[in-house]
């Protein structure tokens, strides 16, 4: 069976065949030449801009596929979104070519835990569109899985778009976790929306873990300390800390940070320490060159040197 192709015409006369299985399109100008999307002229298809928008109404005007045309101005890519109230707002984001209009796919997500699942079927958005409503600790975890889209933070008028007790790790039964077995912020998240600290500990142990991640944790881990007043918390408090102080350690660690390092280590108390050495044994694996290697053997004198 054929895939079917769409065809569209833009306002200045530039015409598309769009197979929006494969999420393509070829473009022609008024003249009916192809227009490439590389400067080699060797790649007729075009690969279509996925869009993708967390806590904001539908856009249903118009749309009869699951991509919109949208307006070319000024190397501009202009966004509709509704801002609630029945108002259109506006995105202008740099975008460089001869059309007057792109075909765009475009996908609607009421909240985080939806867009998980989209994700974790190996999908990648170009851009992310989010609501201010959601909270800074789900924007930076949405961040940490799609590293690589650009992210737009808009303002709505509307307080009935989102509701932000209704986080990520809140509705975990609208996702597989299987999916997301292997993502450390996922489970970093789980386990401290659990308080099951001993867990947060073993993901830092045990798995793969970037710069990037590393950073998110952190920051879940700061927001948490900030808020130890509450009374669920509170208790927790010096642990968290202590989860904070061995995170930034191997942050540090993997981006060779030798001032922070030193630093920590002369400020850490006896299970700082252990742990510390742990993950210097773990770093070793990790960047086994002889530079790093007596780097390490540094640190761990170091540690040595505190425990005595």
């Amino acid at each position: 069976m054929s895939t079917p192709i769409v065809e569209e015409k833009t306002p200045k006369g530039y015409i598309f065949k769009i197979n929006i299985a494969k999420k393509q399109y070829v473009a022609f100008n008024p003249k009916g030449e192809i227009i490439y999307s590389d400067d080699n002229k060797t790649k007729p298809f075009h690969i279509m801009k996925i869009i993708v928008f967390i806590g904001l109404e539908l856009d249903s005007s118009n749309r009869k596929h699951p991509y919109q045309l949208l307006k070319i101005q000024n190397n501009s890519l202009i966004i509709p979104y509704n801002a609630g109230e029945g108002k259109r707002q506006y995105l202008f984001l740099p975008f460089n070519t001869l059309l007057d209009m792109v075909p765009c796919i475009t996908e609607y997500f009421y909240d985080t835990a939806s867009f998980v699942s989209y994700v974790k079927k190996g999908n990648t958005p170009d851009y992310i569109i989010v609501n201010n409503t959601i909270s800074d600790n789900d924007i930076k975890f949405i961040s940490s899985l799609s590293p690589s889209s650009h992210m737009e933070i808009v303002n709505t008028t509307s307080d009935a778009i989102i509701d932000d007790t209704k986080r990520a790790t809140d509705q975990l039964n609208n996702v597989d976790i299987n999916l997301l077995s292997q993502n450390p912020v996922f489970l970093a998240r789980i386990h401290l929306r659990n308080l099951d600290l001993v867990r947060v500990k073993q993901i830092m142990l045990d798995m793969d873990i970037t710069e990037s991640d590393a950073q998110y944790i952190i920051a879940f881990l700061s927001t948490m300390i900030k808020n130890s007043d509450k009374e669920e918390l509170h208790k927790h408090v010096e642990k968290l800390k202590e989860l904070q102080r061995s995170y930034e350690f191997y942050l540090y660690l993997i981006s060779h940070n030798d001032e922070k390092i030193q630093e920590l280590i002369a400020q850490a108390n006896k299970n700082d320490l252990v742990t510390f050495h742990t993950l210097i044994q773990k770093a070793k694996l990790l960047f086994p060159t002889k530079e790093a290697s007596l780097r390490f053997v540094d640190y761990e004198n170091l540690i040595w040197e505190k425990q005595q």
